[in-house]
């Protein structure tokens, strides 16, 4: 059916808008999760979108999202566990229950800190991009800013009221509060935007009842709040106004979230009637519903989405946690709309390094005049071809790429500096790992999102560097192999074949004295092994001959892992995944398109779509193999090489 104009203008005039031609769908789970034995209030994903935490009382369940099954459970006296939220390295989960304030190390269940000072319940949470801050709020009517690593507080000023929601911008510059009593009906909601260090910027008194929940768009376009007024509230921070109201939930919109890859909203509603228990997913700057479900018997209380916007999760007051295929956002009609409403400004693209054949290939994709809507919106405009003088293949690729890019139309600079000034982006593709580190301290201070190509570094300490100064900028950045992004690893990822136990890769793997061993070309295929295996690797043996490599990685759990690097007789990718419920081909390079769209989402949106733990023990796993090569075969742990290197 076709879908209803649902955003209304602040004056309650119905909007004609291109909502009008948007096929909402009816939305199916593809899972239910066991029966929870109380009601699910709060929903996480881990940012690599292995693990769901599920919030009930005096409980956190920790759900494999691969094989849906409850493998850890962190237990207290916690009451209602109301507010969860991982931390953007994924290394640590902070929970909210009544007076209870309390962040674990999200690998190996442990406390790490609890925060004391909220006297009600913990109804929300958010971690700034950075990880070095968490926001909570409490119906006692505060929010406080805390510094992770070492408990200090700020309470924030600016609400009369019990607090309900809050969110952080991508971009780390906003914090945004939810607020209303509940328990009294005519006053109106609150939502306050605040700067970066918890001063209150404007407030907004629009909603009639509570405001219950909020959430910024990726790219900082929106702010979306939902109320006990049955409405999402829908702001234009660009142009600093209301623009309207979603009006298609006919009962109070307890929770909502924003998709990471377009403008979507995802929002969930119920209340004390027995209909309205709906998911619903819409377009804010017109209302176009994309999609509707309709499955949990009473109010929907949470939702949350994937990093990679693949999948969603809703809880509710039926103890039901349920899984959404919203993978369809993504398609060529979503992600065309939603972008070009966002803004239609093309984000220019800086290249850094022109002596690999990555640089071309990535140009001739990004500057198609016919390019497909994942990828359309990008653009290199200039570059800076710098090479290795002691690279015999950079030396000699440097010339030709150049001349390629002078007849894309691309402008060359003779600067890092200069190139800065004409982008809004890099890619760092210079071949050598050495000078990265470097190379991309002025791109991150400038405030500019980095992708790095493989190797992101010459050594695991600089590799380190590099994301500290992420973190310290506050500028995201990432690094990939494309093999990463070839079909069959993406489906095992996904949970094809259940829980992975085992897996078996193998690439070409060249060597670079300038380099370890594996950084220059195995990266390949250890990176393929890591897309199937995930993080948790904990030691490495290596058998080395001159023709080849087999590398042995065990992982928690006695999960096993090879890796083989071919240097002689007939090479090229793949690998066979072995998992609980089958077996799978990992597939052989696909081209660079499908790492270039990985790369275009985390230009527009900054959500990286490898986290820096994942990427760092790939590396470690790197190292730790030349470390077994050098002491005879011994098995050498990630964890004494990463501490080793930390310290250098």
């Amino acid at each position: 059916m076709l879908c209803r104009a649902l955003l209304v203008c602040c004056l309650f005039v119905p909007v004609t808008t291109a909502a009008d031609e948007i096929q909402s769908r009816e939305l199916a789970p593809v899972a239910a999760l066991p029966k929870f034995a109380a009601k699910v209030t709060e929903l996480a994903f881990s940012p690599d979108g292995r693990w769901l935490a599920v919030g009930q009382k005096n409980e956190v369940a920790l759900i494999d999202v691969a094989t849906r099954e409850v493998k850890e459970r962190i237990a207290g006296q916690f009451g209602q566990v109301q507010a969860l939220a991982y931390s953007p390295d994924g290394q640590r989960l902070a929970l909210g229950g009544y007076q209870t304030l309390e962040v674990w190390d999200a690998a190996d269940r442990k406390l790490i800190r609890r925060l004391e000072g909220h006297r009600g319940e913990v109804t929300d949470l958010a971690f700034s991009p950075d990880g070095q801050r968490l926001v909570s709020v409490s119906d006692d009517e505060t929010a406080r800013l805390w510094d992770v690593a070492n408990g200090t507080v700020t309470v924030l000023a600016g609400h009369q009221y019990p607090i309900h929601g809050v969110a952080w911008s991508a971009d780390g510059q906003r914090i945004a509060t939810a607020a209303g009593d509940e328990f009294r009906p005519t006053k109106a909601g609150e939502v306050i935007l605040r700067d970066a260090s918890g001063a209150p910027v404007k407030t907004w008194t629009d909603h009639q009842r509570a405001a219950l929940s909020v959430a910024f768009s990726p790219d900082g376009r929106w702010l979306v709040s939902g109320g006990l007024d049955e409405r999402a509230l829908v702001y234009d921070l660009k142009e600093d106004k209301l623009l309207g109201f979603f009006g298609g939930h006919q009962r109070p919109v307890n929770a909502l979230a924003s998709h990471p890859r377009t403008q979507a909203v995802l929002s969930v509603s119920g209340g004390r009637a027995v209909n309205g228990n709906t998911f619903r997913v819409w377009r804010p700057q017109d209302g176009a519903e994309y999609g509707v479900g309709e499955i949990h018997e009473a109010k929907v209380l949470s939702v949350a989405v994937t990093p990679d916007g693949k999948l969603a999760a809703t809880g509710g007051q039926d103890q039901m946690v349920y899984l959404w295929d919203v993978a369809f956002l993504q398609t060529s009609e979503t992600t065309e709309t939603t972008a070009a409403a966002a803004d239609p400004k093309v984000i220019r693209i800086g290249v850094i390094g022109l002596d690999t054949s990555h640089a071309p290939a990535f140009a001739k994709l990004l500057n198609d005049p016919e390019a497909k809507e994942d990828i359309a919106g990008c653009k290199v405009v200039a570059a800076y071809p710098q090479g290795s003088p002691d690279i015999k293949s950079s030396v000699e690729r440097v010339p030709q790429y150049t001349e390629e890019y002078r007849k894309l139309g691309i402008e060359i600079v003779d600067s890092i500096p200069a190139l800065l000034e004409k982008v809004d982006c890099v890619l760092l593709e210079t071949n050598d790992g050495r000078p990265h580190l470097e190379q991309v301290r002025p791109v991150l201070e400038a405030g500019k999102r980095c992708f790095i190509d493989k190797p992101i570094a010459g050594s695991l300490s600089d590799a380190i560097a590099i994301f500290e100064l992420s973190k310290k900028t506050g500028t995201p950045v990432f690094s990939s192999s494309s093999l990463r992004y070839v079909p069959g690893a993406q489906g095992v990822r996904g949970g094809k074949i259940g829980k992975v136990l085992g897996c078996d890769a193998f690439s070409p793997a060249s060597l670079e004295a300038t380099h370890p061993d594996l950084f220059w070309y195995g990266i390949h295929g250890v990176e393929l092994l890591f897309t199937a295996m995930g993080t948790g690797c904990e030691s490495v043996t290596r058998a080395h001959s001159a023709g080849q490599d087999v590398v042995v990685g065990v992982w928690d759990g006695g999960r096993i892992g090879t890796f083989r690097g071919i240097r002689e007789g007939k090479s090229g990718y793949g690998g066979r995944a072995f998992g609980e419920k089958g077996q799978e081909d990992l597939g052989t390079y696909a081209g660079y398109r499908p790492l270039v769209v990985e790369i275009v989402q985390f230009f527009k949106t900054g959500q990286p779509p490898v986290t820096a733990e994942e990427t760092l023990e790939i590396y470690a796993f790197m190292e730790a193999a030349d470390e077994s090569k050098r002491q005879g075969g011994v098995p050498v742990k990630l964890k004494d090489v990463l501490d080793r290197a930390r310290r250098k």
